[in-house]
C-alpha cells in the first residue's frame, strides 16, 4: 500500500510506522532546520518525501521517524518560520 497524494499534494510513501506531516512554504531554509529540530532531540529520520503543486507555494512534507516526537518537539517545528502546521502520527 502506497500513500500517492495528500490533498493536491503529490507524493509517493509507505505509510506505516511513526510520521511527521507538516506543511510549509516552499522555500529554501524551511526542510533543514525542521530536520535540525528532530535531530536536536535524538530523533532519527528514516524517510522524507515532499510534495507541492506549484514552486514557491504552500508544500508538504511527510518525514518517516524511528521514535514518536513529544509535543514540545512538535512545538519548536510549529515556530520555524516558514511552517504553515505539523502534526505528529503514528500509522
Amino acid at each position: 500500500v502506497r500513500i500517492v497524494a495528500i490533498g493536491s499534494f503529490t507524493m509517493d510513501m509507505i505509510p506505516e510506522g511513526s510520521i511527521v506531516i507538516a506543511r510549509h512554504i516552499d522555500r529554501p531554509g524551511v526542510i533543514g532546520p525542521a530536520a535540525t529540530v528532530l535531530g536536536k532531540h535524538t530523533i532519527n529520520i528514516g524517510g522524507m518525501q515532499v510534495g507541492r503543486v506549484k514552486a514557491g507555494e504552500e508544500a508538504i512534507m511527510v518525514l518517516n521517524v524511528d521514535s514518536d516526537v513529544p509535543e514540545y518537539v512538535m512545538k519548536e517545528i510549529r515556530e520555524i518560520p516558514g511552517i504553515i502546521s505539523a502534526t505528529f502520527a503514528t500509522l
